[in-house]
């Protein structure tokens, strides 16, 4: 057993972000992801997909988990403020491919934020906000979207 969740954590590992999307929202109806974005300083680009037809899903709660991973991710980075911008509709399509032909496996609809991290004790613009209380506050919203 302890080999089988070896095996499953190295392949998820050399999965591209997509792919692994792909396998949390096949397995457990959400996936999340974040980047540093390298044109952008102190930036992330959050995503969220969900699948619609899971009953237990709320696209407003994965909207706000996706904002929450961003604003973390800003945060693990040594911001303590924040801007950003979003939520944009994204769309994750997952696509199977053989020697003559591909299809389309899978279309999972979800969000995209642009997060942008900033030091207090640095230059930032007059409407970065502590990234505590956004997050506080992401999470609060999650929680109240979440399915009973």
């Amino acid at each position: 057993m302890k080999w089988i969740v070896i095996a499953s954590v190295l392949l998820l590992a050399a999965c591209n972000p997509a792919e692994r999307m792909s396998y949390q929202v096949k397995g457990v109806g959400t996936g999340y992801d974040t980047i540093k974005e390298d044109k952008i300083p102190g930036g992330f680009r959050a995503q969220g997909v969900y699948d619609p037809k899971d009953p237990k899903v709320s696209a407003d709660e994965v909207k706000w988990r996706t904002l929450y991973n961003g604003l973390q991710s800003a945060q693990n980075a040594g911001y303590d403020l924040a801007v950003f911008a979003g939520p944009a509709s994204s769309t994750l399509t997952i696509t199977r491919s053989s020697r003559s032909y591909s299809f389309v496996e899978g279309q999972y609809p979800g969000f995209v934020y642009i997060v942008r991290g900033y030091k207090s004790d640095g230059e930032h613009p007059a409407s970065a906000r502590p990234i505590a209380a956004l997050m506080d506050e992401a999470n609060r919203r999650a929680f109240a979207a979440k399915k009973p």
